[in-house]
């Protein structure tokens, strides 16, 4: 267990012993797609760590519609704000895909907060940018035009999930376009004209789920709000 933990951002630093003792109150939980982890007004004991698989952190409207906050994939975690600031779960997570999840329980993640240092100053990183993406996105609902905001959505996930080849940046995994259409706020049916003159420009090539902004300068000057 501890050899996964190696592998993930939030233990950078920790030594391999450490990480043996920390894979000691580690259990691993399976997720189908579509499967519900936390409700939002539950009360939530675990903090997760996504082994593998994609995630999505909503809230509903009023009207029902689901308002994405966060997508996330392999390395991110969720379920720290609810054990550090003891109240319930703010938002619903969902699967978007089958996952295999590193669970630590609400006990176990302060003790380490209290006697890692490193992990805590790791956790209070990622919490930030987090925050920053957040003060990206409420800033980029104010742009009145939608593609504009869709290709700003693009920017933020490429450079989370994407890698750079050559003047390219690719992304393996797109989201769904219902999620892109949330994260823009806008719908997916704008998001697909969006997709289908971001093509016609040459700004980018897709296939499927696999999406390749082709000259990544040029769409970043371009979108960047």
């Amino acid at each position: 267990m501890h050899h996964i933990l190696e592998e993930i951002p939030l233990f950078d630093g920790v030594k391999p012993s450490v990480l043996k003792t920390i894979s000691n109150h580690i259990s691993i939980k399976k997720y189908k797609r579509n499967q519900v982890v936390i409700h939002e007004g539950d009360i939530n004991e675990h903090f997760y760590i996504i082994k593998m698989g994609e995630i999505k952190v909503y809230r509903k409207n009023k009207y029902n519609q689901d308002i994405v906050l966060a997508l996330l994939h392999e390395g991110d975690f969720f379920g720290e704000l609810s054990i550090l600031d003891e109240n319930a779960a703010s938002a619903n997570v969902i699967t978007i895909q089958p996952c295999e999840l590193l669970c630590i329980h609400d006990r176990q993640l302060l003790k380490m907060m209290k006697t890692i240092p490193c992990i805590t100053n790791r956790l209070l990183y990622y919490m930030t940018q987090r925050i920053r993406l957040c003060d990206e996105s409420i800033e980029n609902l104010n742009c009145p035009n939608s593609f504009d905001r869709i290709g700003s959505v693009l920017i933020r996930l490429a450079e989370k999930t994407g890698y750079r080849k050559n003047c390219s940046v690719i992304i393996n995994k797109i989201p769904f376009q219902n999620n892109i259409a949330s994260l823009a706020g806008t719908s997916r049916e704008t998001v697909s004209r969006a997709f289908s003159q971001f093509e016609e420009n040459a700004y980018i090539t897709k296939s499927g789920r696999h999406l390749v902004i082709n000259d990544y300068p040029r769409f970043y000057e371009e979108f960047t709000q």
